[in-house]
């Protein structure tokens, strides 16, 4: 067989195989106010190694819906596991559609008419300048978990929420950055009673997390309605890595599981020198 024909039956082979791909991701009941929360996920057939496989992440803000990833760990078989940053308990205003013809429902197809318009507005009376800057990118990702739901069903969801909720989805990307496959988006609950059980590795990856940008207007801020706490460096959209210059959390040294258990000889500690009072709220974030 010619080499220029074998290459192009390799290609060939190569993209049936990523169009084949799946991307199952395992149960998440919820994520913690403030703490770290972990999700798997399982590809099939497994990915080749130079594969990236990202957790995708943001807040179901009213505004802002352009997300943010962190780098998940391959365990073996197609199994991978990425951590979340500590969400922050943000708050989750209720809105009503107007003229909606179920008033008991309105809040649900608020968010079918977001979802399904152009302007992201529905009523309209948010901030425009907000929603063009920083939804410019997130807007295209549908939400897969609000189809699956009648009116009645997301109107329930919706009013049991007392912070914003998180949408996640995990994507496969070839060395070029193109996209090879990706699982439905979900939401899941922020709650302050959510209990999640790091291991020690997933613990040292919470507190020294690298957080992707997919958007402009991400660089030099904190990751909208996430904590500091853990986030120090950055991956802008051209693949470069940087210290993160808007939370600046210094760490000296991680795994204080690992050095309670004596897999390190020394002490540790986390230093965020963050110095922004809790309390402030910045007039950039919605």
């Amino acid at each position: 067989m010619p080499i220029r024909t074998a290459f192009a039956v390799a290609l060939l082979t190569l993209a049936a195989s990523a169009a084949a791909q799946t991307v199952s991701i395992g149960e998440l009941p919820c994520l913690p106010t403030g703490e770290n929360g972990v999700l798997t996920a399982t590809i099939a057939p497994p990915p080749a190694a130079e594969v990236r496989v990202r957790l995708f992440f943001r807040r179901q803000n009213l505004m802002v819906e352009d997300f943010y990833f962190t780098e998940m760990v391959a365990t073996g078989g197609g199994v991978y596991w990425g951590t979340f940053p500590q969400p922050e308990p943000s708050k989750f205003p209720p809105k009503k559609l107007r003229g909606a013809e179920d008033e008991a429902e309105a809040w649900a197809e608020w968010w079918r008419a977001k979802e399904a318009s152009e302007d992201r507005d529905p009523n309209p009376d948010l901030d425009r300048a907000v929603i063009e800057e920083r939804s410019s990118v997130g807007r295209r990702e549908k939400r897969d978990w609000m189809v699956a739901q009648d009116d009645a069903a997301l109107q329930q969801f919706l009013a049991r929420q007392a912070s914003e909720p998180a949408e996640y989805f995990v994507a496969l990307y070839d060395a070029q950055g193109q996209r090879l496959a990706a699982s439905p988006m979900q939401v899941v609950p922020v709650r302050d009673d959510c209990r999640v059980a790091l291991t020690p590795q997933q613990t040292g990856l919470a507190t020294n997390l690298t957080v992707g940008e997919t958007a402009r207007w991400q660089v030099g801020q904190p990751v909208f309605h996430w904590e500091c706490t853990g986030v120090v460096t950055r991956l802008d959209r051209s693949g470069v890595l940087r210290a993160d210059e808007a939370c600046r959390a210094c760490v000296v040294a991680w795994w204080p599981a690992a050095a309670a258990a004596g897999a390190l000889g020394s002490l540790v500690a986390i230093i965020d020198d963050d110095p922004r009072d809790p309390g402030e709220v910045s007039p950039s974030r919605p």
